[in-house]
């Protein structure tokens, strides 16, 4: 008899869009792999700085979904990312690097750029299970809550 492991909460976000990367492989360009990352981390930093630049103290309930299903499309590229082979350390450097490049932006360009991200997050989203959607909302709902209470 084999000892039963516990399903860690990293290892289920990982399988975030496993069906939607084995669909997605076929289709995808072929791409070098720090360009294809550096492209979700600029994904994920322009979708993170639009919220937090959209925040405030007293949101109403239809800004709140809005910004949660922002994070949620974020998730949904990390988790693409690290299921197509990202690192820990790499995603680490990528995203702090997509950061300062995204800080800059004009707000001309970050509102059609993060529009397109959240798109293909949410297209990602779409392709996961009920679980792997399930642990994504909840991730998604932590950190609005996080970044509400700095307030």
């Amino acid at each position: 008899m084999s000892p039963k492991r516990p399903i860690r909460p990293l290892m289920l976000a990982l399988l975030l869009v496993s069906t939607g990367a084995q669909a997605g492989q076929t289709g995808m360009p072929s791409a070098p792999m720090a360009s294809r990352f550096s492209e979700v981390a600029l994904c994920v930093a322009a979708l993170e700085r639009e919220v937090k630049s959209d925040l405030h103290a007293n949101p109403t309930p239809q800004e709140q979904k809005q910004w949660q299903l922002r994070l949620e499309s974020a998730f949904a590229h990390t988790g693409q990312a690290y299921l197509d082979g990202l690192s820990g350390d790499e995603s680490k450097t990528l995203l702090h690097a997509a950061k300062s490049k995204v800080a800059s932006w004009a707000e001309q360009r970050l509102k059609p750029y993060a529009q397109s991200c959240h798109e293909q997050g949410q297209a990602l989203f779409d392709q996961a299970s009920g679980l792997q959607q399930l642990i994504v909302r909840n991730s998604a709902k932590r950190l609005l809550n996080r970044e509400l209470a700095k307030l």
